[in-house]
């Protein structure tokens, strides 16, 4: 499989919020159901580019994962960013989430972060355990975080320090 990974561009947007909707749709990997609408999703990606944040995504002939560190909107906490990535279900078990993953990485430290933290549910074995291979640390449980017909889900809280030479 022969993925290209770059930085997302300005005429990546309308196929990103595809692939984002089309990964939330499937019900049990974001936080969310659906891509939010597209000018909501715009201006978070105007957003990233105003503040130089990491977007990557692979691309094989179109958009089919991304990776996004977004910095926090906090004075206090502009050393942090939150970190979202999906891809879709064809593509997974290749190891390109680990790929999209490493290059966000790098972008991050080239921008000056030093922490990067997530949440991911409990039950999705196959990304906390990407997320620990490349250094990231379990800090906390949100319980019964997610509810779905009637069906609780716990979130993991994760973070890796880039500061301390991990990753």
């Amino acid at each position: 499989m022969s993925i290209e990974l770059r930085d997302a561009l300005p005429s990546d947007l309308a196929v990103c919020h595809r692939c984002l909707d089309d990964v939330a749709r499937e019900g049990r990997w974001l936080s969310r159901l659906s891509a939010p609408p597209i000018e909501r999703y715009a201006a978070f990606v105007a957003g990233l580019r105003e503040a130089n944040a990491p977007q990557v995504v692979a691309v094989d002939r179109e958009v089919v994962g991304w990776c996004d560190i977004a910095p926090d909107a906090s004075p206090v906490r502009a050393h942090v960013g939150n970190l979202g990535m999906g891809l879709l279900a064809s593509y997974r078990a290749f190891g390109l989430g680990r790929r999209l993953l490493t290059l966000a990485l790098d972008r991050a430290r080239q921008r000056g972060l030093e922490r990067i933290e997530l949440s991911v549910l409990h039950d999705n074995e196959p990304a906390r355990a990407l997320y620990e291979r490349l250094g990231f640390q379990i800090e906390g449980r949100r319980r019964r975080d997610w509810k779905r017909d009637g069906v609780y889900r716990d979130s993991i809280l994760m973070a890796l320090d880039l500061g301390a030479g991990q990753g």
